[in-house]
């Protein structure tokens, strides 16, 4: 049962194959150490999504989640963040290797606190 859970859920994310393609897929949001290392690790797949930031000064974190960030409501030190994330391929699919996106929105976020 688990095993067929896995495949519907793998086989209904979007490929994003080509630089432009969209789509939702439902991930793991990772924010590394408080830098400008985003990733959404898309569930049930393998593949490993590189949140491009704009290179526009202080703002360093994807516009699309700034709330929940700036509400205090996710810490990465010390929460996982599950959800839907609406994403354009930057780059051309390569598999097993981590792909360039854009993050235009998200939805049905999820917040786990550790430690609170």
């Amino acid at each position: 049962m688990i095993f067929l859970a896995a495949f519907a859920l793998a086989s209904a994310q979007p490929r994003l194959a080509n630089v432009g393609d969209c789509g939702w897929v439902h991930g793991h949001y990772v924010e590394a150490n408080g830098s400008r290392v985003h990733r959404i690790f898309v569930l049930g797949t393998g593949h490993a999504l590189n949140v491009d930031i704009p290179d526009d000064g202080d703002h360093s974190i994807p516009e699309a989640l700034d709330r929940y960030f700036t509400t205090g409501h996710f810490n990465p030190q010390q929460d996982e963040m599950f959800g839907d994330f609406y994403v354009c391929a930057r780059e051309r699919r390569v598999d097993g290797a981590m792909q360039r996106i854009d993050l235009k929105r998200v939805k049905h976020i999820r917040i786990v606190n550790y430690g609170r």
